[in-house]
């Protein structure tokens, strides 16, 4: 009996999405990772863009490797596989962000942060900024 390989599905792409964003979060490129599974890094590719299912084992070292729980992959994942597409863009929007070295700079600061009046404050200021770009950009 010939025994067909499952095509990824949505789940495998958020995990391989999520596999990508801590790495890159990390500062860590896709040999590194490879180096610490025992992989090749066109393996890791693979996973990162949901072209090949990551299996419990394989997804538990990658999880020591990147220094998360394996629950980091499943939390707040959606049962019905549907997202809107305003959540799409923003998922883009924070992957582009944490892929750039200014965005992991801005969120390593913020993290070191503990007074959560004084985060606050910052986020207004972010959101205030933020804003007032989009405003000038649509004159």
């Amino acid at each position: 009996m010939l025994h067909m390989k499952k095509a990824p599905n949505a789940i495998d792409h958020e995990i391989g999405r999520r596999i990508k964003a801590r790495r890159q979060f990390l500062g860590q490129n896709q040999q590194f990772l490879a180096d610490e599974i025992g992989v090749s890094y066109q393996q890791v590719q693979k996973y990162e863009n949901g072209a090949d299912r990551v299996g419990a084992s394989r997804l538990f070292a990658i999880a020591k490797a990147l220094g998360v729980p394996i629950s980091y992959f499943f939390e707040d994942e959606r049962d019905d596989d549907t997202e809107t597409e305003a959540a799409d863009a923003e998922r883009q929007i924070i992957d582009r962000t944490v892929a750039e070295e200014e965005g992991r700079s801005l969120i390593l600061h913020f993290a070191r942060i503990r007074d959560p009046q004084l985060r606050q404050k910052v986020l207004e200021l972010a959101e205030l900024l933020s804003d007032a770009c989009l405003s000038t950009k649509r004159r």
